[in-house]
């Protein structure tokens, strides 16, 4: 996957996957799992946007779907530790680069 990071006034983004793909989100969502052990705090799925609340080394990510947007992790900069997050968001990223869907 080709992982684009960026920021925003209120987040740091990880944009994993351009497409909105309900099945990817979901492989994602299983990678997260069993890759990084993260614990779901909340799963939020609406008509056409998802947005699932999880913690990793102490910090509270969400993993993103939008119709337009595709399929994203950000981080909210108003409750963390941005040199920490940019290294979590980095270290998750990192394996979404050389991860293939279709395995």
């Amino acid at each position: 996957m080709d992982v684009r990071y960026y920021e925003v006034e209120r987040s740091i983004n990880a944009e994993l996957f351009r497409d909105s793909d309900g099945l990817i989100f979901e492989l994602i969502a299983n990678q997260l799992s069993e890759v990084f052990k993260v614990q779901w705090k909340t799963k939020l799925d609406g008509l056409d946007q998802r947005y699932w609340d999880f913690e990793f080394k102490g910090v509270t990510l969400t993993l993103h779907l939008g119709h337009f947007l595709g399929i994203s992790i950000f981080i909210e900069r108003s409750v963390i530790d941005v040199e920490n997050a940019k290294q979590v968001l980095e270290e998750i990223g990192n394996y979404f680069k050389v991860w293939n869907p279709s395995n």
